[in-house]
């Protein structure tokens, strides 16, 4: 007389967990891959929300009628130009030490007139030593020229560009 066996052998059950885990590890490494997508996705939006809003500032000011002090402009928190800031926004703060502000957060650095973004991934954007993508509003200025009395060059518009430390 013979028995059947009822469930499952220990060979069977170890190979549906080793399927099992070499599905969890691929699904894993595409729920990062995706994660520093959106991250790097989600900071590309809103540098060039900034940068729409700075043009369109300056060309306003542009406006007969209207005027736009530049220097003035470059100094400000470039967020507030934006009617809906990024929801990841912390607000602005006077150098801020490395815990103040949660890491995927945005902040305006008073002391030095930055806009920064603290990573969330550091794979996401390349180099592993970087914790912090710096972004500033600058001055864009006409060459001086010897023959014109002022001494200091007309502005001619204004950048949002990313700096270095």
């Amino acid at each position: 007389m013979t028995t059947k066996q009822r469930g499952a052998s220990l060979l069977e059950f170890g190979v549906a967990v080793a399927v099992i885990g070499i599905l969890m590890t691929i699904l894993l490494q595409r729920i990062w891959y995706y994660q520093d997508e959106a991250e790097q996705a989600s900071v590309q939006l809103t540098v060039a929300n900034v940068r729409t809003a700075l043009e369109i500032k300056v060309v306003q000011g542009r406006l007969p009628g209207r005027s736009v002090d530049l220097t003035i402009l470059a100094e400000q928190n470039p967020l507030n130009l934006l009617i809906d800031k990024p929801i990841n926004y912390a607000g602005e703060y006077f150098s801020p030490a490395d815990g103040d502000v949660a890491k995927g957060n945005w902040y305006f650095d008073r002391s030095n007139k930055t806009l920064v973004y603290l990573l969330n991934i550091r794979n996401s954007f390349g180099d592993a030593q970087l914790k912090r993508l710096k972004f500033k509003v600058k001055l864009l200025r006409l060459p001086y020229s010897p023959a014109k009395p002022s001494g200091t060059p007309d502005t001619l518009g204004v950048a949002f560009e990313q700096v270095n430390d």
